[in-house]
């Protein structure tokens, strides 16, 4: 009923904190519980950022909660859904809480380290194209809203893998699952990131052509309609209206792109200095036109 008070929220918020100290012991029944599970978290991480469990979950858990989604990246490795409901418990993490960002820092390292290695070519276990590109996102994200935890897990996986140089590596390898970016979010995202990549190290500007073919596609994206559900399959309920719960807690959904893109290739071209000009050079014309067109000039 609609008594009770504070008392009853705090007994209510008592009894969810009981069981989400339960998650690891249902992920240890069985790999298939893991999206559920997964789903789950993706609840309880909105309602402690709403307030309903008074920020104690990640506070209090945040060692569990490493670990749980470490061992779901693990878990999830030949379950397609699976793993992209452990990389949607992790960016929604991102949206809400980037503040407790560090206790991602071991799962993203599995994540970029997967990133890294690329898609599995027939037999075998591995990620499809589609869950590494979602990986991506976030690993993208935690650029974004987290710079020290992404470099950490960065160079993690770069040491497990034996990588001198991870970050144009890991840029290259992005880049090479985008086609399994199915969502304009997902472009929009991975434009913001590489763009936002491209200063950190000279290296990187031998992906400049194809981060600004997705940069172009972002902004097109932009100015699209919406597409109709007969070109674009709903998602599930579920996952829909946490989708649509999570929005007003999404910082980067609301900043303006174009200018973001324009400010990161600035950045880029002071730090890079002529190796940038000599980049742009070696960029199609085509393209170049496209980009002229799209931003009014770089």
């Amino acid at each position: 009923g609609g008594g009770g008070g504070g008392g009853g929220d705090a007994g209510l918020a008592e009894a969810l904190l009981c069981l989400a100290a339960r998650m690891p012991a249902l992920l240890d029944v069985g790999s298939d519980l893991c999206r559920p599970l997964m789903q789950l978290l993706d609840w309880y991480l909105l309602h402690d950022a709403a307030g309903l469990l008074c920020g104690r979950l990640l506070a209090a858990r945040a060692g569990m909660l490493s670990t749980l989604l470490e061992e779901a990246v693990r878990s999830s490795c030949a379950d397609r859904r699976g793993t992209i409901a452990v990389a949607g418990a992790m960016h929604s993490l991102l949206v809400l809480a980037p503040a407790h960002a560090p206790l991602l820092e071991r799962p993203l390292a599995l994540v970029a380290q997967a990133v890294l290695q690329g898609p599995c070519e027939g037999q075998g276990e591995g990620y499809s194209e589609l869950s590494l590109a979602t990986f991506g996102g976030v690993a993208g994200r935690a650029l974004l809203v987290a710079p020290s935890t992404f470099e950490a897990a960065l160079s993690s996986a770069a040491s497990a893998l034996g990588l001198a140089q991870p970050l144009p590596a890991f840029c290259f390898a992005w880049l090479a699952v985008c086609d399994g970016m199915l969502l304009s979010s997902q472009r929009r995202l991975a434009a913001l990131a590489l763009a936002a990549l491209l200063p950190l190290e000279p290296k990187a500007l031998g992906c400049l052509e194809e981060v600004l073919s997705l940069c172009v596609s972002a902004l097109a994206d932009e100015e699209q309609p919406p597409p109709s559900p007969a070109r674009s399959p709903p998602p599930e309920a579920v996952r829909a209206a946490f989708s649509h719960a999570l929005e007003p807690f999404d910082s980067l959904a609301a900043m303006p792109l174009r200018p973001a893109l324009q400010r990161s290739l600035g950045v880029a071209q002071e730090a890079h200095g002529a190796a940038f000009g000599a980049a742009i050079a070696r960029v199609d014309p085509a393209l170049l036109e496209q980009v002229r067109a799209a931003f009014g000039t770089v």
